[in-house]
């Protein structure tokens, strides 16, 4: 067995992990025949780099699963995206062994690549809804995403007119897709690979400044949180307080629309408090009662207050964010959720 023909073997068993996490016994087994036709149509193709096309599929059937949250029907589909339905032969061998809805897909998939896909009318929102009106299951798009989102993390294998077509496709389509559906891991990796393509030299120097401000920022978000830890034990609470630095394009955009220089951005990080709630029905009274705790230790800003528990976003997404003023007058963002509410966010 070559080194190859292993890391496809490793790829698949790690599907298989997810498919048993998130499926049954029969999931298992259409993923095994999908993989087993996917294995003969692509059998002799190579990518770019010389490794298996299989390989390519069965990457974006994982982001699709571990990073995009979708099922073992849309792994699947991933597995068989780029075969050509055009071919009675194919369609109907999908059909008998995946049945109508794995079909669709798959020809919805078709259908959205397509399409003429000119930097213009990507900017436009006919074009958009165009995009989004063609296919009958959002699943069509979010392979699609998975796809994209595999592409871009191997630029090296992309040529220049390949780079720019499938930026084009992330910045005005998938970012703003990632964002609406609160998938922000996968919004956060594109922006930066985005930023990236688009504006390297000012990335690295944004990366830079943050790295020769560690230090400082470190010691003082350990002054920020230590007053909000000492009243959240004295008030009972179990939590767990984290902190990140936001990232490149989110700095970057908060400097464009200040029309300031990095060192005049305050609220580069945002703190997050997890609270562990003994009953679910106390989770909006804990959230709040830490937020009242929180805004008597340091001034609000009452227009940045958002709300996400009383009205949880589309994708389930749960969280209060509301920012305040720290010591030196620094505005910074803080996230209140349950240990819960973060692991759907996660």
């Amino acid at each position: 067995m070559t080194d190859k023909d292993k890391l496809v073997h490793k790829k698949l068993e790690e599907l298989f992990e997810w498919t048993d996490v998130k499926g049954d016994a029969e999931s298992h087994l259409l993923i095994q025949k999908a993989f087993d036709m996917a294995y003969k149509a692509y059998k002799g193709k190579k990518i770019p780099d010389g490794s298996p096309l299989i390989l390519h599929h069965l990457d974006v059937a994982l982001i699709a699963m571990k990073e995009i949250s979708l099922g073992p029907t849309s792994a699947v589909c991933a597995l068989l995206h780029t075969l050509d339905t055009d071919d009675n032969r194919i369609s109907e061998e999908i059909l008998k062994n995946f049945g109508h809805n794995v079909l669709e897909i798959i020809q919805g998939f078709k259908k959205i690549s397509a399409l003429q896909t000119e930097r213009a009318s990507f900017q436009s929102e006919a074009f958009r809804n165009m995009f989004l009106s063609l296919v009958n299951d959002i699943r069509v798009i979010l392979i699609r995403m998975a796809h994209r989102l595999h592409d871009v993390r191997r630029p090296e294998l992309l040529t220049k007119k390949q780079k720019k077509k499938f930026f084009n496709e992330i910045k005005y389509i998938y970012i703003p897709i990632a964002h609406r559906l609160g998938l922000y891991n996968i919004k956060s990796e594109m922006e930066n690979d985005l930023m990236l393509f688009e504006h390297p030299d000012i990335y690295h120097t944004i990366v830079d400044k943050i790295q020769a401000t560690k230090s400082k920022r470190e010691v003082y978000i350990n002054d920020f949180i230590q007053p909000i830890e000492h009243e959240l034990i004295a008030a009972g609470f179990d939590f767990e307080i984290k902190w990140r630095t936001k990232s490149v394009p989110s700095i970057w955009a908060k400097m464009k629309r200040q029309n300031v220089e990095f060192e005049q951005i305050y609220d580069i990080f945002a703190v997050r408090i997890i609270i562990n709630s003994k009953k679910t029905n106390k989770e909006k009274e804990d959230c709040w009662m830490a937020y009242s705790i929180i805004t008597n230790i340091y001034q609000p800003n009452p227009k940045r207050l958002r709300d996400w528990i009383s009205t949880p976003k589309a994708s389930g997404y749960e969280s209060l964010h509301t920012t305040v003023m720290g010591p030196n007058k620094k505005w910074i963002e803080v996230q209140i959720r349950t240990v819960r509410m973060d692991k759907i966010a996660e």
